[in-house]
């Protein structure tokens, strides 16, 4: 019998990925781990060569990716709370459209990087809260940042809002807050539709959409507690309350939007049981 090879692991702080994670001020932070040391340029980021006529050029050092890497993680904008979070961590035990919506997690990143970035439709996670939409959508990100070096940011689009209505009282024009993440390549909208969606809100949202929508170059990720239709014996008593069940997220955020969100992302709709009340 053939003994199983056994990789063992040098570092036991970062475990051989030569980065740490933590949660600083509310945010996702990685920073090389002390194990990280590049014998070509000792950190610099640098090398000092010399050509075949004598002259001194300095060049980039290979260790200079991973410092990239490190930095756009630190701009995505990742919640604190999903420290640790990942796809090799997301329990898809308790529904079988959950470990449909991590296969698809997994396609997308391996279809993204087949077609280096030129990439045009993302996926939006549709269902009830407490199901891990947001554990997913943060996992891929996270991965296309720190192994493929791609620009990532997560929004969640409420707070957005928030700090839009602040931005008014202290001349900050709405374009300040929004054209950080309408240009970036990979973006993540959090909790879509959550709120009042008054005129102003879907105005906004309007524009967050279409700009990203106009430019098939840009990959739209979304997670939303609103589903496209409504469930057998829901539509007759839509209007009696306000949870979301009540509710489709055509009518919550109108059709030309919604229509574009379903032409920019493949839906991935989970059920199950809330995991933070199990």
């Amino acid at each position: 019998m053939k003994s199983k090879t056994v990789n063992l692991i040098n570092c036991s702080t970062c475990r051989d990925q030569q980065y740490v994670v933590s949660n600083q001020k509310g945010k996702v932070h990685a920073e090389a781990c002390k194990c990280f040391a590049c014998e070509s340029c000792q950190g610099t980021g640098r090398i000092l060569e010399e050509d075949s006529d004598g002259i001194s050029r300095i060049r980039e050092c290979q260790c200079a990716d991973f410092s990239k890497k490190l930095k756009l993680f630190n701009q995505a904008g990742i919640p604190g709370k999903f420290v640790h979070e990942g796809l090799d961590n997301y329990e898809a035990n308790r529904h079988r459209t959950q470990k449909d919506a991590l296969t698809r997690s997994r396609t997308f990143i391996k279809e993204f990087n087949q077609m280096k970035g030129h990439y045009s439709q993302g996926l939006i996670f549709m269902g009830d809260p407490g199901l891990g939409k947001t554990h997913l959508a943060v996992s891929i990100i996270k991965e296309l940042i720190l192994k493929h070096g791609v620009e990532c940011k997560f929004v969640d689009f409420f707070e957005l809002l928030r700090d839009i209505r602040h931005g008014y009282g202290e001349d900050i024009s709405e374009g300040e807050f929004i054209n950080p993440y309408v240009g970036v390549k990979v973006l993540v909208i959090d909790e879509l539709a959550k709120g009042r969606n008054t005129d102003w809100e879907l105005t906004v949202l309007d524009h967050f959409i279409s700009t990203r929508y106009n430019d098939d170059d840009k990959v739209t990720l979304v997670t939303t507690n609103f589903k496209d239709k409504l469930e057998v014996g829901q539509e007759d008593n839509k209007k009696s309350a306000l949870s979301n069940a009540r509710y489709t997220l055509e009518e919550k955020i109108g059709p030309r939007i919604f229509s574009r969100l379903m032409e920019m992302c493949k839906k991935v709709h989970l059920q199950g049981k809330d995991f933070r009340q199990v």
